[in-house]
């Protein structure tokens, strides 16, 4: 009989209200730590997912649980310490989103995971595992749409719109916060995972909401961190996209488009995948969306977002890889983590120069 996959988390938010509710639907794991500095409240995830060990230094944590697989759900701010440390001690790690603060910390998180081939090391880009996004990539690949010339992706959420909603780590620039980390990632990543690597951006942050009241002293600090990010992104292909994430909407929407020489394809939240093919005008959408074999979020006891889904499917394909050693051609890796962190530094450039921004392979980022 296999031993137990040993898990362990470094923090707490995403950790409780996801992650662990989808792994509780994957065979053979076993949670035996978590990392936060809110003891009272990991204490309490500890109790209600019955892990073994809690603690604010996640270094105890990995020297008490020896884990064989670390969640790193901290601030962005901690992703390239923690990352690096859980690696170093033989550990399978997926890191959250943004990967890091800067492509200088992506670049190096890389480099520690190629030292370590044996090791899974992946990004926490779920939706890549979502059905109707690997039969969109599918087609790409296939030709189907022809050659792809032009693709959206737009996110919009209130979680932030209300001025009332606390100052914390997500307000802070520094500390990684903002709606071009948190969404803007997913967005870049999909759309690389579609159309190929970026060579030039044009991009635009704003916050709306400039300050928020502090929970611990009462007072009201500034925001540094965007809650509103545009991008036009040109490919070495040629294909051109247009990104929007914002966080201070009246209403909630999340969709894909691709239009190629010979088709085009939406992808909505919860909803279908629409598609049609052919090269002329006007084409009716019609629905393609593959057949889902999961139960429903209900029944599976976690969020109900289309990203749960995706994330307990990734979490399969996860725990199948650690076992077999066989490389997943779906999951975003540290290298993936890197290059989209190549594009954010660019475009997070670009809207300080107000100009078009040349997306380098070094680390670095310039002005085409």
């Amino acid at each position: 009989m296999e031993k137990d996959i040993r898990v362990a988390f470094f923090g707490n938010g995403f950790t409780r209200s996801t992650i662990l509710p989808c792994l509780r639907q994957v065979d053979g794991v076993r949670f035996v730590g978590i990392a936060s500095p809110n003891q009272e409240k990991a204490k309490e995830t500890a109790e209600e997912f019955g892990i073994e060990e809690v603690s604010d230094d996640h270094r105890e944590i990995l020297g008490r649980t020896s884990p064989d697989l670390v969640f790193v759900v901290t601030p962005p701010h901690r992703h390239y310490e923690q990352t690096v440390d859980a690696l170093r001690t033989g550990c399978h790690v997926v890191c959250e989103k943004p990967t890091a603060l800067s492509g200088g910390e992506s670049l190096k998180m890389w480099e520690e995971a190629k030292e370590r081939p044996g090791q899974i090391a992946w990004i926490d880009h779920e939706l890549r595992f979502d059905p109707r996004r690997k039969l969109l990539r599918k087609w790409i690949q296939d030709g189907r749409i022809g050659e792809p010339i032009r693709a959206t992706y737009l996110v919009h959420s209130g979680s932030r719109r209300s001025a009332e909603f606390p100052w914390t780590w997500w307000s802070d620039e520094n500390q990684g916060g903002g709606a071009l980390g948190a969404l803007g990632s997913h967005a870049v990543d999909a759309l690389r995972h579609l159309l190929g690597e970026v060579q030039v951006v044009r991009g635009a942050l704003h916050t709306t909401i400039k300050s928020r009241r502090d929970p611990l002293t009462g007072t009201e600090r500034g925001v540094t961190a965007d809650d509103f990010a545009g991008a036009w992104i040109r490919f070495r292909s040629g294909a051109l996209a247009t990104m929007e994430v914002s966080v201070v909407e009246g209403e909630r929407r999340h969709e894909v488009s691709v239009t190629g020489t010979e088709g085009t394809v939406r992808i909505l939240e919860q909803g279908p995948l629409l598609a049609a093919f052919g090269s002329s005008g006007h084409l009716p959408l019609e629905d393609h969306t593959p057949e889902d074999d999961l139960p429903t979020n209900g029944e599976l006891g976690i969020p109900d977002t289309d990203w749960a889904r995706a994330f307990l499917r990734m979490c399969r394909e996860l725990v199948h890889s650690i076992r077999t050693g066989e490389r997943n051609e779906t999951a975003a890796t540290l290298e993936d983590g890197h290059r989209n962190q190549l594009v954010l530094d660019a475009i997070r450039h670009s809207s300080e120069r107000s100009d078009w921004t040349e997306v380098r392979s070094e680390g670095k980022v310039g002005l085409k």
